[in-house]
């Protein structure tokens, strides 16, 4: 939760003058953190965690998150990076084991917004990891040969824009995933455990992949990766990865309680919605500042004129911070955010474009 205010009743006018009223602020509170970075941590119970072996921590952990997901197995790391490469090499692997050791390659469909952005962390040096800055399907199928293994999309792009996939795209590469005997494999590091409004962005298609991964980064601890895949990709995993750290597995075992928690994923849907109406009265508010609005969930952008990086750095220095994609204005608030926190924070974007509009 951003720091904004300790009490969720607590009006978030006072606060937000703490946050610019200059030296002469006695206390200057934290500011509104909608950029992303805010870690999720959720209260657990460490204190039954501790009677746990560290493999036995993890196995629990893993059998939290299998039955709330498309997979039948998952498989934890200390980084996006690690789990990358090893989601690439259960791929190539699974083929080499039916027979087609030629399918290495991996198409990134990242399209024209995210462009070179759109590798995932750990694939980058990779030559046989190859990017498909388009969306366009003779493109797609151009880029498919007797060498491809798999195809990956993620179903919210943040890398370098913003831009939601749709549901068709979605529908169409997994039917050409199937016709071709390839790997549909999705990238829900910034959009799964709940940021859409339901634990998995692709939930709102309809449309599952083969493989996943998804990243939580609690505050106390590295990140935990969770590399979600189906039985017939398991086949193709090479040997279990190391361990991840203790804090890591509690800190993954409190989140996954808190989603599992009757009422908390439809709290983030209102919360979604709420902060979707806040920002849909801003854009006809302030029809100059900005082109065009979208999101889903906890994820929402605001398309500006030009690049987003002036208008983040203002927002930062009122009190909000944001992130610029381009020239996309991110706001990805935490999990368990308040409306009071969402109503400051639309009322600090009016009031660093009213000089502009008026």
């Amino acid at each position: 939760m951003s720091g904004a205010s300790s009490d969720p009743a607590t009006e978030p006018n006072g606060q937000i003058e703490s946050v610019i009223g200059g030296e002469g602020a006695a206390a200057a509170a934290p500011p509104i953190d909608f950029s992303g970075a805010s870690p999720e941590d959720f209260a657990g119970s460490p204190e039954l965690d501790e009677t746990l072996e560290a493999a036995a921590l993890s196995d629990a952990l893993c059998a939290q998150i299998e039955p709330l997901s498309f997979g039948d197995h998952v498989f934890l790391f200390q980084s996006e990076a690690e789990a990358w490469r090893y989601a690439v090499e259960t791929m190539r692997r699974r083929h080499r084991i039916g027979g087609r050791p030629k399918r290495r390659r991996l198409i990134v469909c990242a399209g024209a917004a995210d462009g070179a952005g759109g590798l995932p962390p750990g694939l980058e040096a990779d030559g046989e990891v190859v990017l498909l800055q388009t969306d366009d399907p003779g493109a797609l199928a151009a880029a498919i040969d007797n060498r491809t293994a798999g195809i990956l999309v993620a179903p919210v792009r943040t890398k370098a824009g913003f831009e939601i996939v749709p549901g068709a795209l979605l529908a169409r590469l997994r039917e050409t995933a199937d016709e071709y005997g390839l790997v549909l494999a999705y990238d829900e590091s910034s959009s799964g455990f709940g940021r859409s409004g339901m634990m998995w962005a692709h939930e709102w298609t309809g449309v599952t992949p083969d493989v996943m991964v998804a990243l939580h980064r609690p505050g106390n601890a590295p990140p935990l990766a969770a590399l979600v895949v189906t039985q017939k990709l398991a086949r193709g995993a090479p040997d279990r990865p190391r361990l991840v750290d203790r804090e890591t597995l509690v800190s993954g075992r409190a989140l996954m309680s808190a989603l599992a928690a009757p009422g908390f994923l439809e709290r983030v849907q209102n919360r979604g919605w709420r902060l979707e109406d806040r920002l849909t009265e801003l854009f006809y508010k302030r029809r100059g500042a900005f082109a065009t609005l979208g999101g889903i969930g906890l994820l929402q952008g605001l398309a500006c004129s030009g690049e987003a990086e002036p208008m983040r750095a203002t927002l930062a220095e009122r009190g909000l911070l944001t992130r610029a994609m381009g020239p996309f204005l991110g706001l990805f608030p935490p999990l368990i955010v308040e409306e009071a926190e969402i109503d400051a924070a639309a009322s600090i974007i009016d009031a660093a474009c009213a000089p502009e509009t008026e």
